[in-house]
Order: C-alpha cells, then structure tokens, then sequence
C-alpha cells in the first residue's frame, strides 16, 4: 500500500516531462489559428484606367484544418485608383472654351478634378501552405466573398481672378456598388528561429462584378502587401 502514492507520482513525473518538451494535444489545441494583417500598394487592372493607384490594408483570422490547409475569413479595403487633375478654361456662362475670341466677355476659372476608385471586401478564403513547420514558408490562397465597389469623383470650380468659387461648374457624387468576387493569391513569410510571428509578403488579385441594367458593372486590381502572421 505505502509503494501506490510513489507510483503515482512518478506516473505524474512521467507524464508531465512527456508533455513539455513535446506539446501535448491540449497544448497544440491553442495554435490552430493563424492570424494576420498587412498593408501596402493597389492599383487598378483595366487598361482604361488611370495607372495611379492608392493604398491596401487587410487582415485575416483562419483556422488550420490540417497541415497544410486552413480556411477562414478575410477583409480589408482596397483604393486602386486616385488622381487628380487640373487646368483653366473660359467660361462664358452657359459653355466652357479653351480659347477667348476678342473681345472677351468670358470668365477665366480653374478647374480641380478629383477621383477615387475603392472597394472593400469580406468573405471567406483557403490557404495551401507549401512547407508547414519551417522557418520559410510559402503558401497560395484562393478567396470568395462580397465587394464593395466605390467610385467618387470631386470637381472644384474657382474664379482665376478672385477665388471665388463658381457652384455652376463644381459636383461632388459617388456611387457604392455591391457585388461578388474572387481573389488569388501568392505568398511568403518568414519565422525567424521558427517562432509563432513572422513577417512576409503578398500579392493579391481581385475581381468582382455583375449584370447591371443594361451593362455590366465590374472591378479589377492588384494589391502587393506587407504582412505579420502569427501561427
């Protein structure tokens, strides 16, 4: 009877230095997510647009399904494009005309255009990690959800002579749109020492769309982010 309590113990001793160095199932229970957020560049893909693009944040929260596979949700904004222009004209009331013809009754005005084209994002996405477990770790991701897609424009009139304002030639208006769309993506992180937080890099492409009226309303963009994982 008095060698049962030392059994015990020495159980306890043993089971606990198995379960240290090596994470136990319970342990390993609280690093199935993958966590991370990230920001950078976005520029639009048409060929009929601007070439100037904006800003990208996004984050994501997954949960690994498996070594290699995790699934879970993702969202972010994207301003794939912004510019602005400007220039002076003569306005005579009803027309604008780069010229005056003598004698000129027209008024000289400047006029400040401005355009923001975005989109925010948020559905669910599938990561294929390349090397589960190591320092260097490639992965894919493809991406599934609801867009947002935003254009607003600005156009600010003044008189060249006076400042003044001119309400007649200025707008400010906008339109959010929302349809579905799809994401790809490639990237790569790095754990230093193969810890829990890295750092890396990731390319994204986006496309969202659908039928309206009598045209069809659609989006298309890149977006290259810097980003922290925590796995």
């Amino acid at each position: 009877m008095l060698d049962r309590p030392r059994s015990f113990t020495a159980i306890a001793i043993t089971l606990s230095s198995v379960c240290l160095p090596v994470p136990c199932p319970a342990q390993e229970a609280g690093r199935g997510w993958i966590l991370g957020a990230g920001g950078g560049y976005a520029t639009q893909l048409d060929p009929g647009s601007s070439g100037r693009g904006s800003f990208t944040v996004g984050a994501s929260a997954l949960r690994a399904r498996s070594p290699r596979l995790s699934f879970g949700i993702e969202g972010g904004y994207d301003r794939h494009e912004a510019f602005a222009t400007s220039g002076e004209v003569w306005w005579n009331g009803n027309v604008t005309s780069s010229e005056c013809p003598a004698p000129c009754t027209a008024q000289r005005v400047t006029m400040t255009s401005e355009y923001v084209g975005s989109a925010w994002h948020l559905g669910g996405v599938l990561r294929y990690t390349f090397a589960p477990g190591r320092a260097v770790v490639p992965s894919a991701e493809l991406g599934l959800g609801l867009y947002g897609i935003r254009n607003h424009s600005v156009r600010r009139t003044r008189d060249v002579a006076t400042s003044a304002p001119v309400p007649e030639l200025s707008s400010d208006g906008g339109s959010t749109d929302l349809a579905p769309g799809v994401s790809g993506a490639l990237g790569m992180d790095i754990f230093p020492g193969n810890s829990r937080v890295g750092i890396g890099a990731v390319v994204r492409l986006r496309a969202a769309g659908r039928p309206a009226n009598d045209y069809f309303l659609g989006v298309g963009f890149m977006a290259l982010q810097a980003r922290v994982t925590v796995r």
